[in-house]
């Protein structure tokens, strides 16, 4: 199959969008994965996996992790979800993107093995991807693999990475998603701890007693080894030194299990996107973007801010995707702008969604405290947002950030600092 650009990949995979609809909640299974990965070998079998689950965290902890462990000299896949800034995130190998050219090359040539093996069985948007991806991290040799879950464990398409020497890592677990991972904390916690597999290592922070059980339980039945550390706010970044001190763990360990020399690595050295990324920065005059999309997100970006910019009032353009449950994200932007612009974005990855009411959402920020205006055109509502004195945030959604990321009032501003 020739794919002519990343706008065609992207076409090629997006129809593959309306299968996901089936395929979520109740009738999430791996079992349109099984063939397409026997299809092309089972990668899954051959690679040396950190697998990532958790609700907040998870990003920054995989792009933490897959850094030290680069800085050893070895070759390190990442894969992220979902992308920010173009699909080749999803495949990342020693910091890097894989160029447009190999994206599109090998994609054609994948999906050309799987109609030869007739196995696309109505796969959705993501399981086509995932298998794509550790395909191509098997071909390309990475010593490797930094994986983070799309959306829960248990059934999540990354969970079919079941090897022995499989490192879990399980970030700080919070509500979200509940229509598909449960409306109890622990049921939700119980879905994150499917990634774990027979005698794998477990890393996480201690966290509420309610996920503890659930993670211990799934721990002792696949006679895993579990290591809880000691809660780390020891650094004035708050979240992202949590993030840190996991990732620094699961790292060392590797290291010490594998034979590697970790270098020293500064936390602030690696950038992740679009989590707690400053722009630019000159005084009160900075913007600041960070996909908090779900109350512990939020919470937890308040707190770095508010750290990195004591007692400064931002203003900050939103928006929530349609059904989460923005209340609570709200109440915590309050500590820190009394000047929200609400809007809409219009692009999505996995599954098709729309945003949020945005006139619900300016009721919901009045309620708080908040004054807020709408703007539901997102392009204008950055324009207006960039002709706001003092600092400037966005935030609530990544598909709002990677779509504000391609405006030329965007590029035009960070050519000019």
């Amino acid at each position: 199959m020739h794919i002519t650009s990343l706008s065609h990949a992207e076409k090629i995979l997006h129809s593959y969008i309306e299968n996901g609809k089936s395929t979520a909640g109740d009738d999430q299974s791996l079992d349109r994965l099984w063939p397409m990965l026997a299809a092309v070998g089972n990668p899954q079998d051959e690679l040396n996996v950190i697998h990532v689950a958790g609700t907040s965290g998870k990003t920054s902890t995989c792009y933490y992790i897959a850094a030290l462990l680069q800085s050893s000299g070895k070759k390190v896949g990442l894969t992220v979800s979902p992308h920010v800034d173009s699909i080749t995130e999803r495949i990342q190998v020693n910091g890097q993107n894989i160029s447009d050219d190999d994206f599109c090359n090998d994609l054609g040539n994948f999906l050309d093995i799987l109609q030869a093996h007739d196995t696309l069985i109505a796969p959705s948007y993501f399981e086509v991807l995932i298998a794509f991806i550790l395909w191509e991290f098997q071909r390309r040799g990475v010593d490797y693999v930094v994986l983070e879950t799309g959306l829960g464990g248990l059934l999540d398409g990354t969970n079919v990475a079941r090897l022995q020497n499989k490192v879990c890592v399980i970030t700080d677990i919070g509500y979200d998603h509940m229509k598909i991972l449960g409306d109890t904390i622990q049921e939700i916690a119980d879905q994150k701890a499917g990634i774990i597999h027979e005698e794998n290592i477990v890393f996480m922070h201690r966290q509420s007693s309610e996920i503890m059980t659930a993670i211990e339980k799934r721990a002792s039945d696949k006679k895993a080894l579990l290591v809880v550390s000691k809660d780390d706010h020891s650094d004035d970044t708050g979240f992202q030194q949590r993030n840190w001190s996991l990732a620094l763990n699961v790292a060392t360990y590797v290291a010490s299990r594998d034979g590697l020399v970790l270098r020293k690595l500064a936390k602030s050295s690696v950038l992740v996107p679009a989590r707690m990324e400053v722009v630019y920065e000159n005084g009160e005059d900075s913007l600041v973007l960070d996909g908090a999309h779900n109350d512990q997100k939020m919470a937890a970006f308040v707190a770095s801010y508010s750290a990195r910019f004591p007692n400064m009032k931002a203003t900050v353009l939103v928006s929530f995707k349609n059904g989460k449950e923005y209340e609570g994200a709200l109440k915590s932007l309050a500590a820190i702008t009394d000047n929200l612009i609400i809007t809409k974005f219009t692009a999505y990855q996995d599954v098709p969604f729309t945003a949020a009411d945005t006139s619900s959402i300016k009721s919901s920020a009045e309620a708080v405290g908040i004054k807020a205006t709408v703007t539901d055109d997102y392009k204008q509502a950055f324009h207006q947002l960039i002709k706001a004195k003092g600092l400037k945030i966005v935030t609530g959604s990544f598909y709002l950030i990677g779509q504000v990321r391609t405006l030329s009032d965007y590029t035009t501003l960070l050519s000019a600092k």
